[in-house]
C-alpha cells in the first residue's frame, strides 16, 4: 500500500449501538455503520436519543461510552 492511501485511512472508527429490553433481558444491536469521526457519530447518538432510543457510542477497539443514563424499560 502507498504511503499516501495508508494517511487516508481513519485511525479509530465510530459506531452509534443500541440497547433494547427483550422479556428480562437487554439485547444490544451492534450493526450500526462505522463513522470516520466521533461527532458524526455522537450526532447520530443525540439524534436516536431525541427519538426514545437508548444507545452508547463503541470505539474500534470495542469500547462503549454510554449515551443514555440506565437501562431500557
Amino acid at each position: 500500500m502507498s504511503s499516501s492511501f495508508q494517511n487516508r485511512i481513519p485511525s479509530n472508527m465510530w459506531r452509534v449501538v443500541f440497547y433494547e429490553r427483550r422479556g428480562n433481558r437487554v439485547h444490544v444491536d451492534r450493526t450500526g455503520p462505522w463513522l470516520p469521526e466521533k461527532r458524526l457519530a455522537t450526532n447520530w447518538a443525540h439524534w436516536f436519543c431525541e427519538r426514545g432510543y437508548h444507545v452508547a457510542l463503541q470505539d474500534q477497539t470495542g469500547e462503549m461510552e454510554k449515551i443514555n443514563p440506565g437501562l431500557p424499560s
